[in-house]
């Protein structure tokens, strides 16, 4: 590899690293106010992140399955879920406004809401 090479390769994972930056802090939103739950369409549960002092645990049985979702302070996750793939429990944390776990068999949301409730571009 020569020098130039090696300059090209630092110059494509700077612009890579800077993208990625940029994209999380712009376009994946702010921190999050409160937590919806909801199954089969119909809200479940929503909790207030503020109003959470200690952690939450909330257990969803329902007829299409049993779901575990556990609530901190400005995060959420699902810990346990007898669906067979478990793609919610491997989501892991999530903390920002409009991101959301979903779990098909079971047919749960968890979604965070914040402040802005603006319609973006891309829904328009």
């Amino acid at each position: 590899m020569t020098v130039g090479d090696k300059m090209i390769v630092i110059c494509m994972l700077f612009i890579s690293l800077t993208s990625m930056f940029i994209i999380n802090t712009f376009f994946y939103g702010t921190a999050g106010t409160s937590v919806i739950i909801e199954v089969n369409g119909e809200l479940y549960a929503q909790y207030n992140f503020n109003e959470i002092t200690s952690t939450k645990y909330i257990e969803i049985q329902t007829q299409y399955g049993y779901n575990k979702v556990e609530i901190e302070k400005n995060r959420v996750r699902v810990v346990e879920a007898d669906c067979p793939d478990k793609l919610d429990v491997l989501a892991g944390w999530i903390s920002r406004a409009n991101q959301m776990i979903v779990c098909l068999p079971n047919r749960m949301v968890v979604k965070i809401v914040g402040k802005n409730t603006e319609i973006d571009g891309v829904s328009y």
